[in-house]
């Protein structure tokens, strides 16, 4: 069902609920927490044209439920937490992604601020109950909104020194764009998730990256250098040559957004000698 997410995301619900309704989670529907997680509801902004390949569901189970379960879905959900099963599309339903996932593991992943924790949170915040009598989301939601008195600011500055390492590693673009491939991804997705993370306090999977982070003051100003980037990897060498020499601007603007916060920081001022300091 391409371009019409809003239609996916229903078809999805309606087979997550009827999935609800067969063995083994009809006896346990008042303990299962059924959620949808891709594509996002319609509100969230979006600048994509495109559906995902599947619809995401996650259910999410506390370790008592799990022992209820046949021995084929519970040894593998005790001993690693989760489980995926890939539905293929019929007639009347997309294909769907689902994850069996266990509820402590993930309330766990919340509390740190790497880039799955912060992918999570991001996740919770923009998920849609499907079925959750015991009202899970709510909870976690909310917990992914509360980050460690520190965890913003450790976020932040490490994305902001990998920005800074990658910008110093583009400059084979206009001649070379394969061996700037790396650099440029790094570059440009440290600072989208910067964007959202400075909007937001966390920031979406690589998927939904730079659509998300377009509407933000930091996306706002990135949005023709990215033009510029993507077209210099297309083969367009000034664009490549306008990225190149745009990057330090660019980083600069960023840095100007930034400094409203951590003015004082030695990681804003000078992210290469701080670096360097603290790897001796």
């Amino acid at each position: 069902m391409p371009g019409d997410p809003d239609e996916l995301r229903d078809r999805a619900q309606e087979w997550g609920r009827a999935l609800l309704l067969k063995a083994p989670w009809e006896p346990l529907t008042e303990r299962l927490s059924l959620i949808l997680v891709a594509p996002p509801p319609a509100e969230v902004e979006s600048t994509l044209t495109s559906d995902p390949p599947a619809a995401t569901l996650w259910l999410l189970l506390d370790r008592p439920t799990m022992s209820a379960l046949p021995d084929a879905l519970k040894q593998p959900l005790l001993e690693t937490g989760v489980v995926i099963e890939r539905h293929a599309a019929t007639v009347t339903t997309p294909p769907i992604e689902l994850a069996i996932r266990g509820l402590e593991g993930i309330e766990r992943q919340i509390e740190g601020t790497g880039r799955r924790e912060m992918e999570l949170r991001w996740t919770l915040v923009h998920a849609t109950p499907v079925a959750d009598r015991l009202r899970r989301l709510e909870t976690l939601a909310s917990q992914a909104r509360l980050l460690p008195p520190d965890g913003l600011e450790r976020a932040v500055r490490n994305l902001w020194l990998e920005a800074h390492a990658a910008a110093r590693a583009l400059w084979p673009l206009p001649a070379e764009p394969a061996h700037a491939l790396t650099a440029g991804g790094e570059l440009a997705g440290s600072l989208l998730r910067l964007a959202c993370l400075m909007d937001e306090g966390a920031y979406p999977p690589a998927d939904r990256l730079r659509s998300e982070a377009a509407p933000t003051r930091i996306g706002m100003r990135l949005d023709a250098w990215l033009n510029d980037l993507s077209a210099g990897f297309a083969g367009d060498a000034a664009a490549a040559r306008r990225a190149v020499n745009a990057s330090e601007q660019v980083l600069e603007e960023v840095r100007l957004i930034l400094r409203e916060r951590y003015a004082d920081r030695a990681w804003l001022r000078d992210p290469a000698g701080y670096e360097l300091r603290t790897r001796r």
